[in-house]
């Protein structure tokens, strides 16, 4: 799976590479017609100051014509527009060569590598500016526009001013991939900081409705990452960070529960537990629909599944189970468990882990269970950490 950078950056070049395309063809008509109209003035008012063929001009505009015509219609994609824009452009120089009867249209061919190379692609600069290169040679050696006004000398001196140009475009691709790589981490790290923010916002949403489950959101994070981080399947930098957040929203759905079912403090009705039930639903609908946070909808919607099948809201069971929700069911359970509630008081982290080990194959994943204790020190420095936290919390909530 591409990560959101990557993403970026391949949509970010296509529309460079679309935007670009375009805009040498718009040149290219441009200069076109301002040829024509300008030599065909000339031709007019016979005055002697054009050697341009016209013809030779016209072929390339009809040529144009068609290429804007079929792109209109059908929407070429980038990557081929980009060829058609180069080939098309190699035709134009040599229509300009042996059209416009001037001593120096060599120059001309110049401008392929200069246009290959905004592409930003090496291999499509390397391949058009040995076109071009080649395509000069041949004519300043088989078709001089002028004979016998320059030597062997004047095509050496031709091709090294060549090799220059072609050089100082390899580094252009070099500068703009550059260019697109700061503006894609830019873009990466204002979408990260948003994203944080509202995940944040949410969290405060939520637990502003219940005391008890104050920082709950962020210990179920926390102990998510430190059991994941244990698994190949998380060495991946996006992923990990995936269930990081998905650990801070996996009850996002609560916010949709009234206060008097959220804190209850007897046991709740069959009605009220289908209601709290709901919020796995509800949360998954929500990170789906907000921009940069769908990625976390499988750990928020299935995260209260059970490996036998027993659990909802669609009793999936086993490895049906995304790894993410199999993951913080476990981190979930683990903070339930060593939390406080109104209805009872918390267990220790010991009470915890062992009856968390006993429901390894019916309510968790057997494969995870069997790790658990490569995280119970790192859990306990954790529910250290938050539990001090807490403490402070609940001085505060009793202060006059």
């Amino acid at each position: 799976m591409l990560s959101e950078r990557k993403k970026l950056l391949s949509s970010y070049y296509k529309t460079h590479q679309r935007n670009l395309s375009l805009n040498i063809l718009k040149i290219a008509l441009i200069y076109l017609l301002l040829s024509i109209g300008w030599n065909s003035v000339f031709r007019l008012l016979q005055m002697p100051y054009s050697r341009a063929e016209i013809k030779f001009l016209l072929i390339p505009v009809a040529i144009l014509a068609v290429i804007l015509t079929i792109n209109w219609f059908i929407k070429i994609k980038p990557i081929i527009m980009q060829h058609v824009v180069l080939s098309f452009s190699v035709l134009v120089i040599c229509c300009l060569y042996f059209g416009s009867g001037y001593r120096e249209a060599w120059g001309y061919f110049l401008v392929i590598p200069i246009l290959a190379g905004m592409y930003g692609n090496l291999r499509v600069l390397f391949v058009y500016s040995a076109v071009g290169f080649v395509m000069m040679l041949g004519v300043d050696q088989y078709h001089p526009l002028v004979s016998g006004v320059f030597d062997s000398i004047d095509i050496s001196n031709r091709a090294l001013l060549y090799l220059v140009v072609g050089t100082f475009s390899y580094l252009l691709p070099k500068q703009l991939d550059r260019l697109y790589n700061n503006q894609v981490n830019l873009i990466i790290r204002s979408m990260e900081t948003t994203i944080e923010q509202v995940v944040k916002t949410f969290i405060v949403s939520i637990e502003a409705k219940d005391s008890y489950t104050f920082g709950h959101s962020e210990r179920v994070s926390k102990y998510a990452v430190e059991l994941a981080a244990r698994l190949p399947e998380f060495q991946d930098k996006q992923r990990m960070q995936t269930l990081r957040l998905s650990g801070l929203l996996h009850d996002i759905g609560k916010i949709n529960i009234p206060e008097s079912v959220l804190t209850k403090a007897g046991k709740l009705t069959e009605e009220e537990y289908e209601i709290i039930k709901s919020h796995t639903v509800v949360g998954g609908r929500m990170v789906e629909k907000i921009p940069g946070l769908g990625q976390l909808k499988p750990g928020v919607l299935y995260h209260h599944e059970r490996w036998d099948g027993q659990g909802y809201p669609t009793g999936a069971a086993g490895l049906d189970i995304p790894l993410e929700a199999r993951i913080l069911s476990i981190a979930d359970t683990f903070d339930a468990i060593t939390s406080s509630r109104s209805y009872r008081q918390a267990a220790s982290v010991n009470d915890a882990i062992d009856r968390i080990k006993e429901a390894s194959g019916t309510q968790f994943d057997p494969a995870l269970i069997m790790i658990i204790d490569e995280v119970v020190m790192s859990w306990r420095r954790i529910y250290k950490e938050n539990n001090e936290d807490l403490s402070e919390f609940e001085t505060l909530l009793d202060l006059p």
